[in-house]
């Protein structure tokens, strides 16, 4: 099978001839995985072909853009950019990354005169859209192309509004943040339209909705502001393109609103945050339905673990959800800088390669 038809093969929970690979990792990862590879300085999508990954998901475009300093204008120290967001540049260990410092609509009074950028005059998207042209042209017949718009409609409205100030909106000004959320919607609805346009596989929206042990906000609070935009989205996106797959990217534990994915026609969950729900529950639950992405822990197995860790739980995760299709492995969240991450990540890929294979509709782990 080619990656293509390995990844569509799986999203139509048909058992492939092996589990589908993807990854994610920050900048500094990527940059001593090329050299351990032999492509240093490779685009990322190069250097993801080059790892053997079957699904190419590094580039994401939309509001999510403000923590990518060449989508910024630098102003002294600060960093803003066209949604009026201000960042600074922390250094960590190993790297460096932009941490908000201010939300244009903090002072709820600056909701009258704001606009959102238009999305077709906005110059480093006509860039990124240009990026990925070229990406369904060199790898969309061997591989699935994936088009990242995240932090659609709720951490969209975060950065605008602050966390604290629009979980507390959704009780005292439900009326503002049905119209910021609109917005956003809106916004990121013509983001999508032209990346399916553009020929992607998979549209990959989302918003963070979980912590550790239960939801950032109530399901009903989610099904009051999200759901509905979701499924407006969904809908409307599939206007576009009948066949067009929908990934949707949540951290934690969101297991009371799962059913809620399924119903308005999402085809797979990302990234099944270890630890945080009960995956064989989903599995067995929603798994004839819907497609499950992720699955390795970045908290613990990849930065503190051992290679054998890895190994282990990639072969749990494997046995997980793995069954009849419906399960593309790759770590939850971006591979961070950290004394054990690359070891333990070339480990992850072995293992995947060693165990992935379909025996019996299952994988071999």
């Amino acid at each position: 099978m080619t990656p293509r038809e390995r990844v569509l093969e799986t999203v139509h929970h048909s058992p492939p001839d092996r589990v589908p690979v993807t990854n994610r990792f920050t900048p500094e990862i990527a940059e001593e995985l090329a050299r351990i590879v032999g492509l240093p300085g490779a685009d990322s999508l190069d250097l993801e072909v080059a790892l053997g990954h079957d699904m190419l998901c590094t580039k994401e475009i939309g509001i999510s853009n403000t923590y990518k300093p060449e989508c910024n204008e630098k102003r002294g120290d600060d960093y803003v950019d066209e949604f009026g967001i201000i960042k600074k540049r922390v250094p960590y260990d190993g790297g460096s990354y932009l941490e908000m410092t201010s939300h244009p609509l903090e002072d709820l009074s600056a909701w009258s005169s704001y606009e959102f950028p238009v999305s077709d005059e906005q110059i480093h998207l006509k860039r990124q859209y240009a990026e990925f042209e070229d990406a369904v042209a060199k790898y969309g017949k061997s591989h699935v192309i994936v088009g990242g718009v995240t932090c659609t409609i709720l951490e969209g409205a975060e950065m605008l509004r602050g966390m604290s100030n629009i979980l507390m909106d959704m009780y005292e000004n439900p009326e503002f943040v049905h119209e910021l959320m609109d917005g956003l919607m809106h916004y990121h609805f013509s983001v999508g339209k032209r990346l399916i346009e553009l020929g992607v596989d998979i549209l990959y929206i989302g918003d963070d909705a979980g912590s550790q042990q239960s939801m950032l906000l109530s399901p009903k609070l989610w099904r009051t502001f999200l759901k509905p935009r979701y499924d407006f989205l969904f809908r409307e996106w599939r206007k576009i393109r009948s066949d067009i797959i929908f990934a949707f990217h949540t951290d934690g534990h969101v297991e009371p609103i799962v059913g809620d994915f399924v119903d308005i026609g999402l085809d797979i969950l990302n990234p099944v945050q270890p630890g945080c729900m009960d995956d064989r529950r989903l599995k067995k639950e929603f798994g004839d339905r819907l497609a499950f992405w992720g699955g390795i822990n970045v908290q613990s197995t990849i930065p503190f673990g051992t290679p054998a860790d890895v190994v282990a739980e990639v072969r749990d995760r494997m046995e997980t959800f793995g069954s009849n299709g419906g399960f593309i492995i790759s770590c939850a969240h971006n591979v961070q800088p950290n004394v054990r991450s690359i070891d333990n990540t070339l480990a992850y890929y072995w293992a995947c390669r060693r165990f992935g294979e379909y025996r019996d509709g299952a994988p071999a782990a």
